[in-house]
């Protein structure tokens, strides 16, 4: 079922299309919660779950003009996971180890004032265009990292890199970045 269809009996409230969603998008969500949540299989489920349950809840501010269903379902499910492991971390007292850099930092927090959101929109589009800039596979290794959110050991199989060429290059661009980002924003 194409997903304007899926769209649409989503806006109906027809639950016809949470079951087409899920048959469409069911294996994609869970590949994402599961970079992020590791072997947790209930907590995998219950992101996932949590995704469908965003989106019946909100279809209304979807704008299939600003993103495909797909994306939109991935962004969900990315910072359903994250919020997720956040939250199992605090409760479980494990150390949540943040690696990001301090721009991928300022992305992750949506309560922000009228001003700070301008300011963050800005700055999306700033960093945009640095990452357009890098080279491919430089590129490709930050949005594996920072939005895929997939491990150094993930990256380098796919990449067919080693771990450490993984870290010291992503340490580099982190760097590179960070300088074209402030020179840019100056």
């Amino acid at each position: 079922m194409k997903d304007e269809a899926i769209v649409s009996l989503l806006y109906e409230g027809n639950e016809i299309g949470l079951l087409k969603l899920s048959e469409k998008y069911e294996k994609l969500l869970i590949h994402i919660a599961g970079t992020i949540l590791g072997s947790r299989r209930q907590d995998i489920e219950e992101c996932v779950n949590d995704t469908y349950m965003k989106l019946w809840k909100h279809i209304r501010n979807y704008d299939m003009e600003k993103a495909s269903l797909k994306t939109y379902l991935k962004v969900i499910a990315r910072n359903t996971a994250i919020n997720k492991l956040r939250d199992l971390s605090r409760r479980e007292g494990m150390e949540y180890k943040e690696d990001f850099t301090d721009i991928a930092q300022c992305f992750i927090d949506q309560s922000q004032n009228v001003e700070n959101q301008l300011f963050r929109k800005e700055d999306i589009l700033l960093l945009n265009e640095v990452i357009k800039e890098l080279e491919k596979k430089d590129r490709e290794l930050v949005l594996r990292r920072y939005y895929y959110l997939q491990s150094s050991k993930d990256i380098a199989k796919a990449m067919r890199m080693t771990v450490t060429a993984v870290d010291s290059r992503l340490s580099r661009l982190r760097s590179r970045m960070k300088l074209t980002f402030d020179q840019k924003w100056a």
